[in-house]
């Protein structure tokens, strides 16, 4: 007959296999958070709707399954049947999700009422979600039952923090590499092969080490009076339950902070929710792993337990509070996510220290207590997560939030260091406290948004800037400046979450300008017209929408509800188009809207940010442009704002280009030549340009539109926009297959943003426009082949620095306005004499 193992060899592959489960759960989870930002929206909001019907789910399968399974008999088999089906959803999770997307689709274009379609997301959200997650949660008992130890205490601390370790290291596998090294698909597979993992090694377990009772435990030596300041045994459970629940609703609503911080001082990009979760899980996991050393040294000495914990709560609320501060101050994101750490270590140490705290007198009452504390955690976070960005920031935005949750540790502090409180006012402290911090916050410390505003304006190298606008809202940061620079002149710029969504320097206007211009200009039907924006920015492209007389009326999506403000700083670029009766807004997320409205447009615009943004790359998929396919009538036009900037310079960009044409093979690009700034225009047949009707289009304008001054004003010099016709765009894609879809896009893949030759730059590949020109003379073609000269003379200069380039295009065309913003630029507000020989 085999002898048993050893209880510490059973807990060690235990915890092996536990520590694959934490990374299965949480790789399968940025994954499905990945899929459903497309059916419920690409948001903050919509990412915090998901975190809490998760942490919901974890909550409810915690607490249940520790009243399940707390009286049965010292087995593994619980665990390994819950880990088996948890594996399971994992590979059937791309079926259901597209089911779920189906069904959406079928009741979104039925309920119009934003109420109803709230509810209608958060419906899938919790369909797709609760079942796995519950499933999750009820592993944390399930693997108590069947843990062999004479501690349960210093056991249940252990694998919850080897848990969460490897829950890091699978969110940051998963979502920071796999996903967009591999896709989605490959990244399920790991997930659930990570589940199988821990099923063997639990089986491994079971087999080894038959014996079906447990071992009879022996409990710790309780440290010197820690239950005085909970007044008794229950008192104490009952005050170690509410701190789990506080420490919950301060974890999560810091890891939503954290994630809005790295988006606001480093980037946006489509991988940063996936860092900010890594680094709130390493450092809940290593402060876990930390709190059992604690626990036993505290207990070695006869220190107080509960007032340890209290210490180690202040000191989080501490870091916790500088925390936005030091973070503002990294250049990296991977800086940010060593700073995101250093607070959770504490905080994460927290549940464990309370678990290691309850002293048990046997296994029943071990599990259920733990399950209890880890369920109360769970509800806390979920509430933590929902409550910060739908209300917390909204209302006493990031530096009075920050404070709250200082004011949370505070409190817990207080009322384990005071243990001759009466229980009212420890309770009252629980709730004054937290009450009060914000307030002292906002007064005490430097402000946090204009110290980042401040950043901003560092950053531009302007030597004269103003701060006209900062806005703290639900679902964005909004930071306008005015700047004076010798070189670009006197401009507005603005900034949403920390990235430059759109400014007045000449060239991007010119671009905002010509992407709302151009679609209605070459539409090939007269009368009326309907548009979508999908975008506002700083309205300038809504504006130029309606700066033509043939749009009857235009409809633009949004994620930030606060636009209205912004429109009316940027009132003599965008032509006041807030106030427009043609103008109709919805605060909602682009994609999202496309699937739910219902209508068809005539014209679509897609103003979105960078393609590598959290907010925006799911703008940029094949998904995406077979829906704006779907709400296009017979003859409607689409245009799309694209970057050409350094990383598109590379394997990305004719994989866009690609993807584009793969939907809408009719495509056309225009090309603000010098510059970063470009759009894509595709058409129901293959592009012509009528001379005169566009002519006529182009002199009825609005006067605010100012198109002469943006080269706007004849065919020759919009032609001179022109770039890639079909045959060219064949020639730069080459031999390129991929495309960028939801299940998997390059947008973040690190091989793909290494440049290409020059030889396949967009200088190259320059189309003769005046081949699909229909109407004029041989003027207007001889000056459209200047212009386009002109254009490449400039684009050359852009790409490549050349100042010959840029000498040459001025000689050739010194009253073309971008040439001489260019010059200006070049040689600093002055050009010099004897350019031109």
């Amino acid at each position: 007959m085999t002898n048993p193992l050893r209880p510490g060899v059973q807990l060690l592959l235990c915890l092996l296999a536990y520590f694959s489960s934490g990374a299965a759960s949480l790789c399968a989870e940025v994954t499905w958070n990945r899929m459903l930002i497309v059916v419920v929206g690409n948001s903050l909001a919509a990412t915090s709707m998901i975190v809490v019907v998760f942490m919901g789910g974890l909550g409810l399968g915690g607490y249940a399954g520790g009243k399940l399974l707390a009286r049965r008999r010292c087995s593994l088999l619980p665990y390994a049947i819950l880990e088996v089906l948890i594996a399971a959803y994992i590979l059937l999770s791309p079926i259901l999700f597209d089911l779920l997307a189906g069904a959406f689709s079928s009741l979104a274009e039925q309920w119009e009422q934003p109420a109803l379609l709230s509810l209608l997301r958060f419906a899938v959200t919790v369909v797709a979600l609760l079942i796995p997650a519950t499933l999750m949660g009820a592993t944390f008992p399930a693997i108590m039952t069947g843990v062999r130890s004479r501690y349960p205490g210093n056991s249940y601390a252990l694998l919850y923090g080897v848990n969460t370790v490897g829950a890091a290291v699978g969110c940051f596998v998963g979502g920071y590499h796999l996903l967009f090294e591999l896709g989605v698909q490959a990244t399920l597979w790991l997930a659930a092969g990570l589940g199988g993992v821990s099923v063997i090694c639990v089986a491994v377990a079971a087999v080894l080490s038959p014996s079906r009772a447990c071992f009879q435990l022996a409990p710790e030596p309780e440290a010197a009076d820690e239950g005085s300041s909970a007044s008794g045994e229950g008192g104490l459970f009952r005050f170690l339950a509410v701190s789990s629940f506080l420490v919950g609703f301060v974890a999560l609503a810091y890891e939503v902070l954290a994630t809005r911080m790295v988006i606001l001082f480093l980037n946006n990009l489509a991988s940063t929710f996936a860092l900010a979760l890594t680094g709130f899980l390493l450092g809940t996991g290593a402060g876990a792993l930390l709190a059992n050393g604690a626990h036993a040294a505290n207990n070695r000495i006869g220190g107080n337990g509960v007032r340890l914990f209290g210490a180690i709560a202040l000191l989080s609320g501490i870091l916790l509070a500088a925390t936005p501060y030091v973070i503002m101050a990294a250049s990296y994101p991977l800086q940010a996510l060593g700073i995101i750490v250093i607070p959770m270590v504490f905080l994460g140490s927290l549940l464990p220290f309370a678990i290691r705290t309850l002293h048990a007198k046997d296994r029943e009452v071990a599990i259920r207590g733990t399950s209890f504390l880890y369920a109360a955690n769970t509800v806390g976070g979920m509430l933590g997560a929902g409550l910060i960005n739908y209300q917390l920031l909204p209302r006493i935005g990031l530096q009075g939030s920050v404070g709250l949750l200082f004011g949370i540790c505070a409190a817990i502090a207080v009322a384990c260091f005071v243990p001759s409180l009466t229980r009212g006012f420890r309770w009252a402290t629980l709730l004054l406290v937290p009450a009060l911090m914000p307030l002292i916050t906002l007064n005490a410390l430097p402000n946090i948004m204009n110290r980042y505003a401040l950043k901003i304006a560092e950053w531009t190298g302007a030597p004269e800037v103003t701060i006209r606008l900062i806005h703290e809202g639900r679902a964005a940061n909004v930071t306008v400046l005015d700047q004076k620079d010798p070189k670009q002149g006197e401009f507005r710029d603005m900034y949403l979450n920390g990235i430059e969504e759109a400014s007045t320097r000449f060239y991007h206007a010119q671009l905002f300008k010509l992407l709302g211009m151009l679609p209605a200009a070459v539409h090939g039907a007269e009368g009326p017209k309907n548009a979508l924006v999908i975008a506002f920015g700083s309205g300038i492209t809504a504006g130029s929408v309606l700066a033509s007389d043939m749009i009857s009326s235009l409809d633009v999506v949004d994620l930030n509800p606060d636009v209205e403000g912004i429109n009316n700083l940027f009132k003599e670029f965008n032509g006041d188009v807030f106030h427009e009766p043609r103008f109709r807004f919805h605060n909602d997320d682009g994609r999202n809207y496309l699937v739910t409205s219902g209508k068809k447009y005539d014209l679509i615009i897609s103003d979105s940010t960078h393609p590598c943004s959290y907010d925006s790359w799911i703008l940029y998929t094949r998904e995406f442009y077979r829906d704006v396919k779907r709400r296009l009538p017979r003859g409607g036009v689409f245009a799309q704002w694209v970057s050409v900037s350094e990383i598109m310079r590379g394997e990305l960009f004719p994989i866009y280009l690609n993807t584009f044409r793969s939907v809408f093979p009719h495509a056309t690009f225009w090309y603000v030549y010098g510059s970063n700034q470009a759009l894509m225009l595709a058409t129901p047949e293959p592009f012509r340009l009528d001379a005169d009707k566009l002519q006529k289009r182009l002199d009825r304008l609005a006067p605010w539109f100012r198109a002469g001054e943006y080269q706007l004003d004849s065919v020759a010099k919009v032609a001179g926009f022109f770039w890639l016709d079909e045959e060219m765009m064949g020639r730069m894609i080459g031999a390129e297959t991929r495309v960028n879809t939801d299940m998997r896009h390059y947008f973040e893949k690190s091989s793909m943003q290494a440049k290409i030759p020059p030889q396949r730059q967009l200088p190259f590949y320059q189309a003769d426009v005046t081949r699909y020109l229909t109407g004029g003379d041989e003027r207007l073609r001889s000056d459209i082949r200047k212009e386009q000269k002109t254009g490449w003379l400039l684009t050359r200069y852009g790409f490549y620095g050349d100042m010959r380039d840029l000498n040459q295009a001025y000689c050739l065309s010194p009253e073309n306005n971008n040439v001489k913003y260019w010059m200006r630029f070049a040689y600093s507000g002055n050009i010099p004499a004897g350019v031109c020989p």
